[in-house]
């Protein structure tokens, strides 16, 4: 923090005391906080029971460059749509407007203790499935309370968000696609199109696919954009390339990693053989992903655990990229320290400073009795002492070369 800063406050500390004076100017708030760890302003309404977290990283971005103006017209535009009042939608009611939704796998869970994330469940590796209830200027997200009040299931949620996706997918299969595989199709969301789910519609992409006349590949570097290709004898190295600038400039990242339909109409990531042009950018993407999201969960993890005043080693996720090799990713065992474990694809054992070999993840979970932390996403497993010594040598006859 700069001598300025201290006086006057970052500019982000600038930011949210704006928003809180827009806050406490609009109609039916009551309070209006501003926290300034969570970088977010809690607002109270009239006979409200909790308060209304307005989380800021989004909107800051997305203001950086705006004149005066227009930054005051999104800030009240995002408080006003937050905090209006919604009617008390019942089930038959609300069912029609529910959207599934893809998001991070950290997106709602390394948040202020004590908020009850969303209802989500796993979609894609480190991407999650949220429903939402869609509204003409917003959507809010279902959270477990809803469930209760509703008298239903998660799963009836989920079932009646896909069935309302289905029409939304039979729809823009209906638009006219190209018929040639090497044309660019780039799909961006207004707000309502639902784009990005379309990847949690079963069939949809292998539709598209035969449209276009051969396997696409699907991007969604943000939650708004789908980039949408045919896959060339020569790769899709600009594409990849295209890809992962996006995912890291954008204000909502949600992946850089190439989508192909799967068995059963479902996406999987694409995982191209050894020998093909994308295998090198493929893995790359997918490692910078599972880094994103466990980095993320890395520092809220480690704050949490300072405050509490627990020794915990969080483990981090390492990125590795060597010469001859495709990128990987790797995390450390050490003996007799209690550490939350990421799931790398390699794990090193580590002992008296001294690294052993590395070890493919399939063979320690294979072998030694891991079990993942309750409600950690993505997965973590706490470990301390090493295994017994009969474990350990079969691990080792299982080193990656």
């Amino acid at each position: 923090m700069g001598i300025l800063d201290r006086f006057i406050g970052s500019p982000r500390d600038r930011f949210a005391n704006d928003t809180l004076r827009i806050a406490r100017r609009t109609p039916g708030v009551q309070d209006a906080r501003y926290d300034r760890e969570a970088f977010a302003i809690t607002v109270r309404r009239p006979g409200g029971h909790e308060p209304i977290w307005i989380y800021l990283s989004n909107v800051y971005s997305e203001c950086q460059g705006s004149g005066r103006a227009e930054r005051k017209e999104r800030i009240d535009r995002l408080i006003r749509i937050l905090t209006e009042p919604q009617a008390d939608e019942g089930w038959d009611s609300v069912r029609p407007k529910l959207r599934p939704v893809l998001r991070p796998a950290t997106f709602g869970q390394a948040g202020v203790t004590g908020v009850v994330p969303p209802i989500s469940r796993s979609a894609l590796p480190h991407l999650r499935e949220l429903v939402v209830i869609d509204h003409p200027e917003s959507m809010a997200y279902v959270a477990p309370a809803r469930l209760d009040a509703w008298g239903v299931s998660a799963d009836e949620v989920f079932d009646a968000a896909h069935a309302n996706l289905e029409r939304i997918a039979r729809a823009s299969l209906r638009r006219d696609w190209p018929d040639d595989p090497n044309t660019l199709v780039r799909m961006v969301d207004t707000g309502d199109a639902y784009f990005t789910s379309l990847l949690l519609a079963p069939g949809w992409l292998a539709e598209v696919s035969e449209r276009m006349g051969a396997p696409v590949v699907a991007f969604v570097p943000d939650t708004n954009t789908v980039l949408l290709r045919g896959v060339p004898e020569t790769g899709l190295s600009s594409l990849y390339e295209r890809a992962e600038r996006e995912y890291g400039e954008a204000v909502r990242g949600l992946s850089p990693v190439g989508y192909v339909p799967g068995t059963g109409g479902r996406v999987v990531p694409y995982t191209p053989p050894a020998d093909h042009p994308d295998h090198a950018a493929a893995r790359r993407n997918q490692v910078l992903l599972a880094a994103t999201e466990y980095g993320a969960q890395t520092k809220w993890l480690t704050q949490q655990y300072e405050r509490a005043g627990l020794d915990v080693f969080v483990a981090q996720l390492l990125a590795v990229a060597w010469p001859d090799e495709a990128p990987f990713t790797v995390a450390t065992w050490t003996d007799g320290i209690t550490s939350l474990l990421p799931e790398a694809q390699f794990i090193v054992f580590v002992r008296n400073d001294v690294a052993g070999p590395r070890i493919p993840w399939q063979a320690v979970a294979e072998l030694v009795d891991l079990r993942p932390e309750p409600l950690l996403v993505p997965a973590r497993y706490r470990v301390g002492h090493w295994p017994p010594p009969e474990v350990m040598d079969d691990l080792r006859e299982r080193a990656a070369g």
